[in-house]
């Protein structure tokens, strides 16, 4: 068997992403061997995915602070209070999704492209974000990040202290609804 072998074909887009026809290319593939039962390591890796695509921006905060990220039921969370929400919210059965990460390429830069909320909630096709609050100082990064989403449609933020969602998390959870509720269109 050849260390290398040699094919050829037809390249159909350039490197710019634009269509170009009959462009010719040659690559080179080196066969390996591999090992019996690959297919079920691969499968296992794949089904067992530690890293899920949650929590990205909280875990870079965290990280750099010296923090630790929480994982609940398979969930990665900032705090304690997020965890007390979530549970509220399972009860409840309501589609929820954990530090989700938005993206709307306004800028082409991934700071100003990206937000991460602690709660996207829906009930009844209504969506809406609720945030735990930490820092009463950070009006007016809060107050960028929610417009950046109300541009987006997303209209129903709502903010509670952390200390509130820990210890009353089903009357955080009640109030939120009620909020949400009303932008029913």
């Amino acid at each position: 068997m050849e260390p290398f072998k040699k094919m050829s074909g037809v390249l159909i887009y350039d490197n710019h992403g634009n269509f170009a026809d009959d462009l010719p290319f040659v690559y080179r593939v080196r066969l390996i061997e591999v090992e019996q039962g690959w297919q079920n390591v691969v499968k296992k890796l794949i089904t067992n995915a530690q890293d899920p695509n949650q929590a990205l921006i909280s875990e870079k905060a965290a990280s750099k602070s010296g923090k630790q990220i929480y994982v609940y039921n398979e969930m990665k969370f900032a705090s304690r209070s997020e965890i007390r929400i979530a549970q509220e919210l399972e009860t409840r059965k309501f589609l929820f999704f954990p530090l989700p990460l938005g993206v709307r390429a306004d800028t082409g830069n991934f700071y100003n492209d990206h937000r991460e909320v602690d709660f996207l909630i829906c009930q009844d096709s209504v969506w809406g974000i609720l945030e735990v609050s930490y820092h009463p100082d950070r009006y007016e990064k809060d107050s960028e990040k929610d417009s950046w989403f109300k541009r987006s449609g997303i209209l129903c933020i709502q903010h509670y202290s952390a200390e509130r969602c820990y210890d009353f998390s089903k009357e955080v959870i009640d109030e939120f609804l009620i909020i949400l509720a009303k932008h029913r269109r």
